[in-house]
């Protein structure tokens, strides 16, 4: 008997889940994978291409054309590709609900991603455009692209994705003013000397940091990166969520009251023991999707789903095209002792972006191959 497993969302975690599905008939023997028969494999999503999504600033900012591979490049040939968008999931009659037509699943893995939160009283439409989809990337980069010299611009947050953007501008367009809005500091995820050394090396690059909105300019154009939401999909389903729309599963991925649906990237928020170092971002979404992979076969085997077991080992930064930071870490995500700075840097940061693809169409020519860091234990010294 065939069974089918719907993967919502094409993005990091989505490809990688739906690659690992795809490949568990060549892996093991019929015996260790139970009496589910053959797998059915569907990838639902908007696009028929797939988006390097963390390159989505350097294309905002005119250092690069759209990021996007034909799903071929990336996809295991044997899944099957559902254009469209998602507009609901009806989890009593397990099917995934297109605008003009329906996706049954035994099976659903949910990883619709997120979108650029929005504050209140910030508006979500163009007016201040973001670099979280192709779409708003694309807005922000004609803004950009239509800035007379000596315009300012502003830089709305200062994560990793802010301080990124903020240094391509002013890399591409030199002859703009780059202001960066950092009310929580600059890059805090790095660490507190990580930090420092992020806002000393964007101050040389000629960006101005402000702490408070007090301090800000006249701009011309404002771009946000100040942060990601889940996707409206599993809110609008009736699905759990946090306050920031994301999928509630545990340890395991699986939703709470509904093990049939399994979650994993940014639209999902795991919790439960071991789990609170988990951050929205690539390096967690590709493991969370081949992890839900192997929670969605045992689901259909019948047998105990495995918990996530997920740490860290760096941090990434590009800071313009010849300087970085990449910043080591312990698998709960805190900062070691050890950061590479300049070309180094930038070089090991592109790597890492060239090998995100690398993984994905790795796992979809020899399943099972991808690996990740284990997560935290016990603390241990730097």
């Amino acid at each position: 008997m065939t069974q089918r497993v719907v993967v919502v969302g094409g993005g990091y975690a989505g490809v990688m889940a739906a690659n690992r599905l795809a490949g568990s008939e060549g892996r093991g023997s019929r015996r260790s994978r139970g009496p589910r028969g053959a797998v059915e494999v569907v990838l639902v999503n908007e696009r028929d291409a797939f988006v390097e999504r963390i390159r989505l600033h350097e294309y905002a900012a005119g250092v690069r054309p759209l990021p996007v591979r034909p799903f071929g490049d990336v996809l295991h040939p044997a899944v099957r590709l559902e254009v469209g968008r998602a507009e609901r999931i009806d989890p009593a009659g397990r099917r995934v609900l297109l605008a003009d037509r329906e996706v049954p699943y035994d099976v659903l893995v949910y990883a619709a991603g997120s979108t650029a939160r929005t504050d209140a009283g910030t508006d979500a439409g163009t007016d201040e455009p973001d670099v979280a989809t192709a779409e708003s990337a694309t807005v922000a980069r004609e803004r950009v692209r239509a800035l007379p010299p000596g315009a300012a611009v502003l830089v709305r947050g200062a994560g990793h994705t802010g301080v990124e953007l903020a240094a391509e501008l002013r890399g591409r367009r030199p002859d703009l003013a780059v202001h960066l809005l950092a009310r929580g500091g600059v890059a805090p995820a790095l660490g507190a000397r990580g930090a420092r050394a992020a806002a000393v090396r964007l101050g040389r690059l000629g960006v101005t940091v402000h702490a408070s909105e007090r301090t800000l300019p006249s701009t011309a154009l404002t771009l946000r990166a100040d942060g990601f939401a889940g996707a409206s999909l599993a809110a609008a389903s009736g699905l759990p969520v946090d306050e920031r729309g994301r999928l509630l599963v545990g340890p395991d991925l699986r939703a709470a009251g509904d093990p049939r649906v399994v979650g994993a990237g940014d639209g999902c928020r795991v919790v439960g023991p071991g789990t609170d170092h988990l951050r929205m971002g690539c390096a967690a979404a590709l493991p969370q999707g081949a992890h839900a992979a192997d929670v969605a076969l045992a689901v259909l085997d019948g047998r105990p789903a495995p918990v996530l077991d997920a740490g860290f080992a760096l941090q990434c930064v590009s800071l313009g095209r010849g300087d970085g930071i990449i910043q080591t870490v312990r698998p709960d995500d805190t900062a070691r002792a050890l950061r590479l700075h300049g070309v180094a840097a930038a070089g090991v940061k592109e790597l890492v972006c060239r090998r995100t693809v690398h993984w994905l169409a790795g796992e979809a020519r020899r399943p099972g191959s991808y690996r990740w860091p284990a997560g935290p234990r016990t603390a241990a010294p730097a």
